[in-house]
């Protein structure tokens, strides 16, 4: 967050003035927190806010910085029905009287709580950014909106989060440590590696996105699967992650020594949609048990009624490994 920008909380004007609360007036606090030192609000900005305020909504939050950079500054004024939840954030400005320059409009469509409003330097220029931080009630939703004030009205320059499916993590971080903040997008997924693929621009979209594959397993790292039925799912699982984010997995290597190219309709068997939400949810069941070799029937669990059709895999140990040997579509078993 940018050092010089002031946080402000408000004050009723009756309320006494200390001396520690006249020479604190840089001090970030947190809101809501009254008894912690901060800068008062004067009183024309007290009528003017007091003036503006939607109707049953609190003041959270005051920042005070120039976000144009023409030398005057601007206050961010932050309102909600309850702690800790923004409903309305305006910009105001002090020309001959307090005026509204522009209110934000919340770019984020799907069911989410506005929970923090900060001014940041996003890179190595003087420019400072407006940035509201987003999560959801229910799910494991976060993500952010950037807004830049430019000619007298504010502008959503960028803005990440997983409407989708409401869960995951968009955050506004510097990765590269270059004091260049990236917009990151964290995709965490309940398969067999425990994969997140995280993907990474430059904080306004510029610039070529970049891909990186982490683990979150306890040895964050590829780890292969000693159980037959795993090395099934973990397969299809990295099916699925190639095809949606364009990416290779070299593990998916590891597991076969295919004498023919697989299928390529996995699709049009398997129901992928679960990878998104509890993990990829199948149905293995042994058809064929002889010596190292053994081979499995697969289907997805969510079909209604049992059907003959399904991928049939394979495998065979090699060096101690289980490895596929062979994938087919069968509808006769």
């Amino acid at each position: 967050m940018n050092p010089d920008a002031q946080v402000m909380e408000h004050k009723a004007a009756t309320e006494p003035e200390s001396a520690d609360q006249e020479r604190d007036s840089h001090i970030d606090n947190p809101i809501n927190k009254r008894n912690s030192a901060h800068a008062t609000v004067p009183n024309a900005l007290d009528q003017f806010i007091k003036k503006i305020q939607p109707q049953d909504e609190q003041l959270h939050k005051i920042l005070k910085e120039d976000l144009d950079r023409d030398g005057k500054p601007e206050f961010v004024l932050a309102f909600g029905l309850e702690k800790e939840e923004i409903d309305n954030i305006f910009v105001i400005r002090e020309d001959a009287g307090y005026h509204i320059i522009d209110k934000l409009e919340d770019p984020v469509i799907v069911v989410h709580l506005n929970t923090d409003v900060k001014i940041m330097k996003l890179d190595s220029t003087d420019r400072n950014f407006i940035v509201v931080y987003s999560t959801s009630k229910e799910d494991d939703g976060e993500g952010f909106s950037i807004f830049a004030l430019n000619h007298n009205r504010i502008n959503n320059l960028n803005y990440n989060y997983p409407e989708a499916t409401g869960q995951g993590s968009r955050k506004l971080e510097d990765i590269n440590k270059d004091g260049i903040f990236e917009d990151v997008s964290y995709y965490r997924f309940q398969d067999t590696q425990q994969h997140t693929i995280m993907t990474y621009q430059k904080f306004d979209r510029t610039g070529p996105e970049k891909l990186k594959v982490l683990y979150e397993n306890k040895n964050r790292k590829f780890a292969y699967p000693t159980v037959p039925k795993d090395i099934i799912r973990n397969y299809l699982e990295d099916h699925y992650l190639m095809n949606r984010f364009l990416i290779h997995l070299p593990e998916m290597a590891e597991f076969t020594a295919l004498s023919a190219s697989p299928p390529k309709n996995f699709d049009d068997i398997i129901d992928f949609s679960a990878m998104d939400y509890t993990g990829l949810d199948l149905n293995i069941r042994e058809i064929a048990n002889a010596a190292n070799q053994r081979t499995f029937l697969v289907r997805s669990s969510s079909e209604e009624e049992e059907t003959s059709q399904g991928l049939v895999f394979t495998l065979e140990k090699q060096s101690g490994k289980w490895r596929i040997m062979s994938i087919e579509i069968n509808d006769k078993l």
